[in-house]
């Protein structure tokens, strides 16, 4: 399921212009729109919704032909949902609720199709081929290339030596058929599929900045679908186009005017010089002027003659509604073109639409002899009439929209409006009294003038008149008073809202008000045509703005005290004071904080409708003693450095438990004999606020254990053997191993020494594993594991 953002847009006058739709029957797009020479149709049926098909014309549009027939999935109306330019909207359509078609379904691996638009008829050709241009639009491009929302259309043909249905709708040189995942540009991952034959009208966001020509966002360069067929033959043709998997998207196909063509020797090309009935083989009696253009093509065009008889017939009287046309036109060898011009006659008569048929006898390129017929039509113009509705307002200057009915007359309408001198067909005016305007409209086909008036009429209302509380004076502010207001006069259905200042108060005709001083209350009534009433209410407070001052932020260290109060001026009479803290009504109070404490006071007056809260801090500030010892082993005689961790501290008094004290802020101290000493630290701020923290420490006898890696038994002065070096050393056990695990000397003397010997004889140059174990004076039981180096 897709996810389709509905976009509400403010529609103005504003016309792109590039594409302009009209509606018309099936039989007459096919008949006058889409068949060119060659070709004579038949049985034109139209399946679908009716808004789904018509004539288009584009002269700026990169479509790559001005005019012919449109068919969509959707609507060819200019709404935000049709295929109109600019490309404002990512996700245009409309669902008009047609059905799908099972032989479109079909073309796409049988997917459901929505909203179809199928166009059917026969037609015989008059050569051995036949083909039309065409284009196809979709809103699916870009984002859904390569999804199942893969809009289809075809151009189904049968008939004799086709085989089945065959679908025209190809790309040149067997690339497949023309659908959105078989011609793009890529998107999202999806790679790019014929991108030749595409043409990127942008994703309609931001709005408006993509191309004006057409709301389809991607749209394929201009088509051919050419066919093989016999000459003379009947055969069936079926233009169709569906949704695919929704409805949601519009996608469209644009079949170029007479391209719907065959080979044959002579083209047959009708016009009109003015198209009063936007129908371009109508003409409007009196001032419309026909033409018949005959252009001879082939090959024997310079070398023979050829004389083309003319036969008239139909329900215009040729000589009266019409002027004369020859009995026949002739071409010299090498002369290609002869131009009939003929004009309409007006009179006095209602005729409705007659008939001027054209009959041409020409061997047609099959060899057989069949006339070719043009068909033109002429219409009475009825006389011009323009009405114009009187119209009433509720309130002076509101917008009313004049749109005159116009009837009769012939082509185009010009307009001239009285007195704004404006000329469009419909305008707005906003008066502020009652008004006549008046509309003349002049026809372009005889130039005929009509006229007419319509009155806006606009009523006259008293002035709004307000009756509000009177001014109100009290001795004391925060008194509530209800304020009210009953209008009158204007043209009723009023709005209330009160102001103080710039801010509302409230939107009902009572309005509750507590004032703290002297205030002006406004009060602002609207009545329905947006006339505005104002009045005011003044309460004036006599008492002065009661003020209060309190004791500034004081420092203290914890269980000092420290006096806070308040000072009060203005308000009226006696002041009474609430500390919240305690139930103390002074205007000083002591207090005793241990932690920085906010002390808050109400103080009132003889008014007793108010209080007014002060605050005072009084913070408390402490210093945090704290220390620790650098050394993991603690030693009698060996200095021991204290590290001083106090936060908040200036000043230092340490107590080491020994008898002696310092002041320094990391001392050093030494302890004899061994044993528990409690040093004591003081930490003092810059107010004299004191912390005070006390730590144990256990000092113990000095003892080491040391043997060398290496000794010389050499007979030497020095280093002969290996020996321990220590001090209190209660215990000791050595074992000493070669290299192959064997034990060359062991010992449970503290003083051993191994003169580097095994059963009387020097042992080899060498590594030796040793393991000692030993006792210290605490008691402390160790093991020393090592390797010693024996040089001789």
């Amino acid at each position: 399921m897709r996810l389709i953002v509905i976009i509400t847009c403010l529609m103005t006058s504003t016309i792109w212009g590039q594409l302009v739709t009209t509606a018309q029957s099936a039989a007459n797009l096919v008949q006058n729109t889409l068949t060119g020479p060659g070709v004579t149709v038949s049985n034109v049926q139209f399946t679908g919704n009716a808004q789904a098909i018509g004539r288009f014309t584009g002269n700026v549009t990169n479509l790559g032909f001005t005019s012919g027939v449109i068919l969509t999935t959707g609507t060819i109306l200019n709404t935000p949902g049709g295929p109109h330019g600019p490309n404002d909207q990512t996700n245009a359509g409309v669902i008009n609720g047609a059905p799908g078609n099972s032989q479109l379904s079909n073309v796409i691996g049988g997917t459901s199709t929505f909203d179809a638009a199928i166009l059917e008829f026969d037609f015989v050709p008059l050569s051995d081929s036949v083909k039309f241009r065409y284009v196809f639009g979709s809103e699916e491009y870009p984002e859904y290339v390569g999804s199942t929302f893969n809009d289809v259309f075809a151009f189904f043909i049968s008939g004799p030596g086709i085989a089945g249905i065959q679908n025209m709708a190809q790309l040149p040189g067997g690339a497949g058929i023309v659908s959105i995942n078989n011609v793009n540009n890529g998107f999202a991952g999806t790679p790019a599929s014929n991108p030749q034959y595409f043409i990127d009208n942008g994703t309609g966001s931001p709005a408006g900045t993509d191309n004006n020509a057409l709301q389809y966002d991607g749209f394929t360069k201009t088509l051919t679908a050419v066919s093989k067929v016999n000459c003379g033959s009947t055969y069936h043709l079926k233009i169709a186009i569906a949704d695919v998997g929704d409805g949601i998207f519009d996608s469209g196909i644009f079949l170029e005017a007479n391209s719907l063509t065959a080979n044959v020797s002579v083209n047959i090309v009708t016009a009109i010089s003015n198209n009063a009935f936007n129908d371009p083989t109508i003409m409007a009696e009196g001032c419309t002027n026909g033409s018949v253009t005959i252009t001879r093509v082939g090959a024997q065009t310079g070398t023979t003659s050829l004389t083309i008889p003319i036969t008239m017939s139909g329900t215009a009287t040729e000589g009266v509604d019409y002027s004369n046309i020859p009995n026949s036109v002739t071409f010299a060898p090498g002369q290609t073109v002869q131009v009939i011009n003929f004009t309409s006659t007006a009179d006095i008569l209602v005729e409705g639409q007659e008939s001027i048929i054209f009959e041409f006898g020409i061997a047609d390129p099959c060899g057989n002899s069949q006339n070719q017929t043009r068909t033109l039509y002429i219409k009475d113009i009825l006389p011009l009439a323009v009405t114009l509705s009187d119209t009433s307002v509720i309130c002076p200057g509101s917008p009313v929209l004049l749109d005159p009915n116009v009837t009769g007359g012939g082509g185009t309408y010009t307009y001239l409006w009285s007195p704004t001198g404006e000329t469009t067909e419909t305008i707005s005016v906003s008066p502020l009294a009652t008004q006549i305007y008046t509309v003349t409209v002049t026809e372009s086909c005889l130039n005929n003038i009509a006229s007419a008036s319509g009155t806006v009429s606009i009523p006259v209302y008293p002035p709004i008149v307000l009756v509000v509380t009177n001014d109100i004076v009290e001795q004391c502010p925060y008194v509530p008073f209800d304020l009210t207001v009953e209008p009158s006069g204007g043209a009723g259905f009023y709005t209330v809202q009160w102001m103080q200042g710039t801010t509302m108060l409230g939107i009902s005709n009572l309005q509750s008000v507590i004032p703290s001083t002297t205030t002006t209350y406004t009060v602002n009534v609207t009545d329905q045509c947006g006339v505005v009433g104002t009045e005011n209410v003044l309460i004036t407070i006599l008492s002065p703005p009661l003020l209060i001052t309190t004791t500034p932020k004081q420092i203290v260290c914890p269980g000092d005290s420290t006096l806070i109060g308040v000072t009060a001026t203005g308000g009226w009479g006696t002041y009474y004071y609430d500390w919240l803290h305690t139930t103390e009504s002074t205007a000083n109070v002591w207090v005793t904080p241990r932690e920085t404490t906010t002390y808050t006071v109400n103080v009132s007056d003889d008014c007793q409708t108010f209080y007014v809260t002060g605050q005072t801090i009084v913070e408390v500030i402490r210093p945090t003693a704290d220390f620790d010892f650098s050394e993991n082993l603690l030693f009698e005689n060996i200095p021991i450095t204290i590290t001083n961790n106090s936060i908040d501290a200036i000043n230092y008094e340490w107590n080491f438990g020994n008898g002696t004290t310092s002041t320094v802020v990391h001392p050093n101290v030494e302890y004899r004999p061994p044993g528990d000493y409690l040093i004591t630290l003081v930490a003092i701020n810059y107010l004299g606020c004191r912390d005070t923290t006390s730590k144990w420490i256990t000092v113990t006898p000095e003892w080491y254990f040391y043997v060398p890696n290496t000794f010389t038994p050499d007979d030497g002065n020095f280093n002969n053997v290996f020996k321990m070096c220590g001090t209190n050393i209660t215990k000791l056990d050595i074992k000493i191993f070669n290299r192959w695990g064997e034990i060359v000397f062991k010992d449970d003397q503290v003083r051993f020494e191994w003169d580097g010997t095994y059963k009387g004889v020097v042992c080899q140059d060498g590594v030796y594993n040793y393991v000692i174990n030993y006792v210290n004076i605490l008691g402390e039981e160790h093991t020393a594991l090592g390797h010693v180096n024996l040089i001789k």
